[in-house]
């Protein structure tokens, strides 16, 4: 059995397909895997990493306004479909599996046109807009939220798996994670990132919060991912002198661990973010990306926050004096914690990686 996969633009469309992958691995050993990414994708080196043969084909995302470099574009994801089609009459998979981003739909629309069944997954609650155009003629879309149906032309062809994750996060239990990390059952674990590459107005405020609120907070630990090119080695010393506890990182290496011990996270609302989040079971505070697609991290932040699962700011009304309030009633409020950490437990689907690989193997088997 041959399998294609394809998705790209950030880590978010990677994740979801590797644990596709494996999931479908582990039922089959003999499945040949294929990766389609786009020419120049730093998401690209973790398929490599996870050993999947990784190809791909050079495209770049429309702005949503007539201009030239928009007709370039176009004329580069025709070139791009016909790229697609020499991939897939050369591997000719048994099924071709998308998971989101722009390269997705040349590759698509490619194997749609030789006739081989295709599937998408759609993570976010807002579908993105590859999702919205081609997911009518797909043979099979594979939701994250049950709420997608309602944005899309058709949903006799939709199933809701979840979000597919990688094993890491369902191997480590908090109690382990803890004791890896020398934590105290007492002691509070802040984690904060602003994604994969890090965000600066969110860098500007963490690190200030951390500066006057958490190293002054005792049992409190705050880890903070700047993302690698807003690191300074010398923001990190200088935030060390002002009292242990605090520490500043340039990317978060093992976020299963980290996620699993902690007690708040601080973050952007990404829907790979808020599945792990999820099946961990962690009280959060949410700033949605003001600079994405169809404000697609607002409506997955507000899903959660219209049911008290987590707590919703906006980037532009973000300050210190706000972060901070909503950071020590949190910290100061256990059982705030444990109400907020059951009800976004309740947005994880377990085993969404199995669901997934279910659906595709039967859709494979019906061919």
């Amino acid at each position: 059995m041959k399998i294609l996969l394809c998705g790209g633009g950030s880590a978010g469309h990677i994740s979801p397909a590797i644990a596709i992958a494996e999931a479908i691995k582990s039922k089959n050993k003999d499945t040949e895997l294929l990766f389609v990414g786009r020419e120049g994708g730093f998401e690209n080196s973790a398929v490599v990493k996870a050993g999947i043969k990784l190809k791909t084909v050079k495209i770049e995302g429309l702005k949503r306004k007539l201009t030239l470099e928009n007709f370039k574009k176009i004329m580069l994801t025709l070139k791009a479909t016909r790229s697609a089609s020499k991939i897939i009459n050369d591997f000719s998979p048994d099924a071709v599996v998308a998971t989101g981003g722009y390269v997705s739909w040349p590759v698509l629309r490619a194997a749609q046109k030789m006739k081989i069944p295709t599937v998408i997954h759609e993570s976010n609650v807002y579908p993105g807009l590859v999702t919205r155009l081609i997911s009518k003629k797909c043979s099979l879309v594979l939701l994250n939220h049950k709420e997608s149906r309602e944005y899309l032309r058709q949903t006799g062809n939709t199933v809701v798996v979840g979000n597919p994750l990688r094993a890491d996060f369902s191997k480590l239990s908090r109690r382990d994670a803890r004791k890896e990390m020398k934590l105290k059952e007492s002691d509070i674990l802040i984690v904060s990132f602003g994604g994969s590459g890090g965000a600066g107005k969110l860098n500007e405020i963490i690190t200030e919060v951390m500066n006057h609120t958490s190293s002054h907070t005792p049992g409190v630990h705050h880890i903070h991912a700047t993302g690698k090119k807003y690191y300074t080695r010398s923001l990190s010393d200088e935030l060390k002198k002002h009292g242990n506890g605090c520490t500043l990182l340039p990317y978060i290496d093992d976020m299963p661990q980290k996620l699993r011990a902690a007690d708040i996270v601080i973050c952007r609302s990404g829907a790979m973010t808020l599945s792990e989040i999820a099946l961990v079971g962690v009280a959060s505070i949410l700033i949605p990306s003001p600079n994405v697609t169809d404000n697609h991290q607002y409506k997955n932040a507000k899903l959660l926050a219209d049911n008290n699962a987590c707590v919703l700011i906006e980037e532009k009304n973000l300050t210190e004096e706000l972060l901070t309030g909503k950071l020590e009633l949190l910290i100061k409020d256990a059982d705030a914690r444990k109400i907020m950490s059951e009800r976004v437990k309740n947005f994880a689907t377990k085993d969404a990686e199995k669901l997934a690989a279910k659906e595709i193997l039967n859709l494979i088997s019906k061919k």
